[in-house]
């Protein structure tokens, strides 16, 4: 498994993934963003397996927020994911993305416009 980026190398990628968005994807990227940190993510699917994730966005409700991780859903190539802030689990697949901007685009920045 590939290690988990540093925080300064997590900033980067985040800012370059931001940096690729049409203009109001980006304003609404930036609006979500809170302060990095780093939480650790169990495997639901097998023994529980824990993978540290960064954890640096927030939808403002229901508990929602996004994380970046290399093992779980992030180790077949899907490492920007959708989590409950209050919960240590990964969730389903359904919430686990390719890039920042398609788990933007698959429902929430609709919903903010």
């Amino acid at each position: 498994m590939k290690k988990l980026p540093s925080k300064e190398e997590m900033q980067s990628l985040i800012n370059k993934e931001i940096e690729i968005m049409e203009s109001g994807l980006k304003e609404y990227a930036i609006s979500l963003l809170i302060p990095l940190e780093e939480k650790i993510l169990k495997w639901e699917y097998g023994g529980d397996e824990e993978f540290p994730a960064w954890v640096f966005a927030d939808f403002g409700e229901r508990n929602v927020g996004a994380a970046y991780c290399l093992g779980g859903h992030g180790a077949s190539g899907d490492a920007w994911g959708l989590i409950f802030t209050k919960d240590d689990y990964f969730g389903m697949d359904a919430g686990w993305y390719s890039s920042l901007k398609e788990m933007l685009i698959d429902g929430w920045y609709a919903k903010s416009i």
